[in-house]
Order: C-alpha cells, then sequence, then structure tokens
C-alpha cells in the first residue's frame, strides 16, 4: 500500500484505519497507530470507500460511494466480510456499539445495530456529520444552516428529544463532507472552522453547556 489519502478511523486497539492507493486500486487499510508493523488490508476492489467509524467489538463503519448513492456498510473484523446497513453517510456507533446515527435524505437517522428496531428521526429537518455524546445519550449534528445542533437519546427505550441548537459554526460545509468537528470526554467540541480575520480555522468550544441552560 503505498499512499494514503482519504478518511481515518482509530480502532479501541489503537489500530488506525485509512484508504490507501495501490495501482489505482483502492483499499482499506489498518495501521498500527504507533508505527510499528505492517499494514493490513480489510477491503479491496471498492471505490470511493472512506471509513468512518469502530464499535467496540471490531465493526468497521465506512461509506461506499461506488453505488451511485453513498451506502452505509460494515466491515466485521471477525467475520471478513461486508454487509450493507443503510443507504446513507457518515455512520457512527453509538459509544456501546449498539446503535448507528448516519445521514440520509430525510436527515440525520439512528437505527439499533445486531438487534431489532426501526428507523428513528434524530432531525427535525435535514442534517448531516452526527456525533455521539461519549455516555450516548446526545447525539449532535450539523444543521444546513451550519448550527450545530443536540438531541437527547434514550438507548434503553430507543426514544428522542426535541432538537435545540447549541451554537452557531464556521464549519467548512455542513453536509456530505467527512467529519468537520469532533467531541470529547469531558463534552467540548474541536471544530474544523473557516478563518474569520487572522483567527485559527481551528474552534475549540468549552462552554456549550453553560449556553443550554439560557435556552
Amino acid at each position: 500500500m503505498r499512499a494514503f489519502h482519504d478518511g481515518a478511523a482509530v480502532a479501541e486497539d489503537r489500530q488506525f484505519v485509512g484508504i490507501d492507493c495501490e495501482d489505482e486500486q483502492e483499499l482499506v487499510g489498518a495501521h498500527p497507530a504507533d508505527g510499528s508493523g505492517q499494514p493490513r488490508v480489510l477491503i479491496k476492489g471498492g471505490a470511493m470507500m472512506i471509513p468512518n467509524d469502530w464499535s467496540p467489538d471490531g465493526h468497521l463503519l465506512f461509506m461506499d460511494i461506488a453505488k451511485g448513492r453513498p451506502h452505509v456498510d460494515v466491515y466485521s473484523a471477525i467475520e471478513r466480510r461486508v454487509t450493507e446497513f443503510a443507504v446513507g453517510a457518515e455512520g457512527q456507533f453509538s459509544p456501546d456499539g449498539k446503535w448507528i446515527a448516519y445521514t440520509a435524505s430525510r436527515g440525520v437517522l439512528v437505527e439499533p445495530f445486531a438487534h431489532p428496531g426501526g428507523r428513528i428521526q434524530i432531525s427535525s429537518g435535514p442534517g448531516a456529520q452526527p456525533r455521539w455524546s461519549r455516555d450516548g445519550r446526545q447525539i449532535f449534528y450539523i444543521s444546513p444552516d451550519r448550527k450545530l445542533v443536540a438531541v437527547s437519546f434514550d438507548p434503553q427505550k430507543g426514544s428522542v428529544g426535541v432538537p435545540r441548537v447549541l451554537f452557531q459554526t464556521r464549519i467548512v460545509a455542513p453536509n456530505f463532507a467527512t467529519f468537520q468537528y469532533d467531541v470529547a470526554p469531558d463534552g467540548r467540541f474541536l471544530i474544523n472552522s473557516f478563518p474569520s480575520g487572522t483567527s485559527s480555522p481551528v474552534t475549540l468550544i468549552s462552554d456549550w453547556t453553560a449556553r443550554l441552560k439560557d435556552q
């Protein structure tokens, strides 16, 4: 494998997964995060595959754009096979690996993974780039006007609250541009933003919980 060029996800065992190119053919490869050892090929032969997330038990979510419309697919590291999960993009496992949030034409949806249940609408309209809080009880997403929105989620009942805007971002693109923000364990956000004047293109929001109390 010669050139890493798009997409990345880090597994629980610190394996760094990215897209490589070999003889004009895309591969999903796992690279030891510490640089030791050799990379190994997980998936070979597709085009426009973007790894999105790992589950705690070793399932890789990736976006496959080669089918015309983007699909969220799941690769099982144990069974070494790929299963199509949904028509959509930007898949993210819940922290316990039991739910998958993703972007679809209807907005942000959540579906159970490996247990029965139907689709649950998270966004009240269009939305993209879903992320989970570390306790699995909130889902965040970006609205079309680049606002960061939070929705409470009960993983036991599969029920959701009313979407609420946290703050306006200067995020590069609101949808289908891979993830441009992340949520830290302490609830802070790291956001890739357009620069404004001489400010940094990276924005760290640390007081968003206080802003919720004012709404």
